[in-house]
């Protein structure tokens, strides 16, 4: 269940519009009210303007690489793939570099919780509190309350590098209220961490649909700067994971797809598979030379 209030009148004074959740708890009534959606979208434009593009590895040279030199800084990337592509090692990687970079992480996971990932070198970074982490409990959360949550954990750790894994788990986290407008919730969750330019990670989950070039099942894509795509395909009865750069706004970037490998290293970007073609559709050929 979740509690709602709004203020209907303060004289002299302007109110926020809308309904805001709260709850009530050992230490009495929390309110979550963040600005509405006109406050964020402006507040975006100024951000904009003083953003810093310098650009961020994210931790594997051949995938910085595709990405025209890196992640510019504040921007926010969609990494999207069917369950088992590598979304979650992609994501462990980023957060691992940051580290690496002294730069504070924050993780909010809803597909498993962080400390029983099989991913050693992320259990450690939480551990020993490099990561922050936000697990989100099925059912019962608001959008606000996330937000606030998470930006609390944002602003305790000074972090810079923010991971949701996954989208399709925090649609789920919430409740039913506010997922029947989780397109809406997206791009005030993208558009408050860009205005503290957090550099974002954001996962989503696809169904096994190869021909079907959608990246994300909200329509949310255009809310992304930049978007991954993660497949694997059949080469030699064989299943081969690729990856593919789709979007680097206002960047160059790589258009070719290239193949890639995961261990318990994490996450190698391999060759461009130039001999086979029709890999989007999940049972690639091998390409026909013309001979002389």
């Amino acid at each position: 269940m979740v509690r709602k209030l709004e203020v209907m009148k303060m004289r002299g004074q302007a109110t926020r519009p809308g309904l805001h959740s709260y709850t009530i708890g050992r230490g009495g009534l929390e309110v979550f009210a963040y600005p509405d959606l006109r406050d964020t979208q402006s507040a975006a434009q100024s951000a904009a303007q003083s953003r810093d593009f310098r650009r961020l590895s994210l931790g594997e040279a051949g995938l910085d690489g595709m990405l025209g030199g890196g992640l510019p800084r504040g921007y926010s990337l969609l990494v999207a793939g069917p369950s088992g592509s590598g979304k979650s090692i992609l994501s462990a990687v980023f957060l691992a570099e940051g580290a690496r970079c002294c730069e504070a992480c924050v993780i909010a996971a809803f597909e498993q919780h962080p400390s029983k990932s099989r991913n050693g070198r992320l259990v450690e970074l939480i551990g020993v509190g490099k990561v922050g982490m936000i697990h989100g409990q099925p059912g019962n959360l608001s959008i606000d309350e996330f937000l606030v949550r998470l930006m609390r954990e944002v602003h305790r750790l000074q972090a810079s590098r923010v991971v949701i894994d996954s989208l399709s788990g925090l649609e789920l986290a919430l409740a039913p209220t506010f997922q029947q407008d989780f397109r809406e919730s997206l791009l005030r969750l993208v558009t408050t961490l860009a205005n503290a330019g957090i550099t974002v990670l954001m996962t989503s989950e696809l169904e096994d649909r190869y021909g079907d070039l959608r990246f994300s099942p909200y329509g949310a894509a255009f809310l992304t700067d930049a978007i991954i795509v993660q497949r694997y395909v059949e080469v030699d009865s064989r299943l081969q994971h690729m990856m593919g750069v789709v979007k680097v706004r206002a960047s160059t970037h790589s258009d070719a797809l290239h193949s890639f490998t995961t261990d318990d290293g994490g996450l190698r970007v391999g060759e461009i598979m130039r001999d086979q073609e029709g890999q989007l559709n999940g049972r690639p050929t091998r390409r026909r030379y013309a001979t002389e």
